[in-house]
């Protein structure tokens, strides 16, 4: 029987008094250009969407690094500012110290009473060898000799221990002018998490005034309900839909927050990390392994009828409209796991005019 339906000619075929999992609408190829119906072979996947929750990014704490002064003293200069990318030995401030002052100045001196010793003990050695003078007279000269090199040594680790490079201690001992003023530099290739420091301030040795970050390694943490960690495995993925990101769950709370009666998960972003910055708050998507073999189709490919879920399949007269079973939904799009085979072919266009036809030939509301 011919039934006429949207100007367009459709035959219901179905087998059973109500609408049926073996029913199916024959389409020619002209009512389906006219239809604008459009099909794709729906995406595999192995990962079921949990659920969408709260999400942070976070640095790992072993890629945060603290620049501290290491003398009290004066800011002078900040050559950085919050936010930028810094490179290892990158000058971040420079700073005006007078006890790095006294210590240069202490490192002169030593370096004059060693130089002094040490003309001292070169001639007594000659001396001593033509018999001039007595063994106790170079022993005391040795002494002296000794003491002067270490105290020499320990102003060049206290200049050392104050941010000075050996090549400025060098300077300083070759007659270099002493001036009082030190340079805090980044300690890796980064970027500039937090500044404190401004130019006018005073601040105390080992004040903290920059942290460094650096983004090679960048973490998801996101809060899971309790009730839903028997769901999250180890080596399970989180997306992130805007920016476009990806994480591998690295580590999952062992204890529970007394208030939000929820769990840290942590993960790491091994997809779209250059898009993220520490700092953010992203919308994440939860996703489970499974073995169970799972499809992956647009939210407008799926429809309900009286409680239940279907898709139109593509067979080689038409289109079949098949119960599908929904294991999980992301933003744009369903996983089905029941109901499709592999390779079959789903309608994504024009779902709509075909739910139409198929109700109305089949009776249904």
């Amino acid at each position: 029987m011919r039934i006429a339906f949207l100007p367009l000619t459709l035959l219901l075929v179905h087998h059973g008094d109500v609408l049926g999992q073996d029913s199916f609408l024959k389409i020619d190829a002209e009512e389906t250009t006219h239809l604008g119906i459009r099909t794709i072979v729906p995406e595999h996947v192995s990962a079921i969407p949990l659920a969408e929750a709260p999400g942070r990014v976070v640095l790992p704490p072993a890629k945060e690094f603290a620049v501290s002064a290491f003398q009290s003293g004066i800011i002078t200069h900040v050559d950085v500012p919050l936010g930028v990318k810094v490179a290892k030995g990158q000058i971040l401030a420079e700073i005006n110290s007078v006890t790095l002052l006294e210590s240069e100045r202490a490192l002169v001196e030593a370096n004059a009473t060693f130089g002094v010793a040490d003309s001292r003990l070169r001639r007594d050695n000659m001396l001593l060898a033509e018999g001039v003078i007595s063994k106790l007279r170079w022993q005391e000269t040795q002494s002296d000799f000794e003491r002067s090199q270490a105290a020499l040594r320990a102003a060049e680790q206290t200049l050392i221990s104050s941010g000075i490079t050996q090549a400025e201690v060098a300077a300083l001992k070759s007659g270099h002018q002493i001036g009082g003023i030190y340079r805090l530099v980044s300690p890796v290739d980064g970027v500039v998490l937090d500044r404190t420091a401004v130019v006018g301030q005073r601040v105390e040795a080992l004040s903290p005034l920059f942290r460094i970050g650096k983004l090679d390694e960048i973490w998801l943490e996101v809060d899971v309900p309790q009730e839903r960690l028997k769901e999250v495995g180890i080596n399970d993925r989180i997306e992130i839909e805007a920016p476009k990101a990806g994480a591998r769950i690295i580590e999952i709370g062992q204890n529970v927050d007394p208030r939000s009666q929820s769990a840290l998960v942590r993960a790491l972003v091994d997809r779209g990390a250059d898009q993220l910055r520490p700092g953010m708050h992203v919308s994440v998507l939860m996703m489970h392994k499974s073995t169970d073999r799972g499809f992956k189709v647009p939210v407008s490919a799926v429809f309900s009828f009286e409680g239940k879920s279907y898709v139109f399949v593509q067979n080689s007269v038409g289109y079949e409209a098949r119960e599908v079973a929904i294991a999980g939904e992301e933003t744009y799009s369903t996983v089905l796991h029941e109901g499709l085979q592999e390779g079959e072919a789903v309608v994504v266009q024009g779902v709509a005019a075909l739910k139409a036809a198929w109700l109305g030939m089949s009776g249904g509301g």
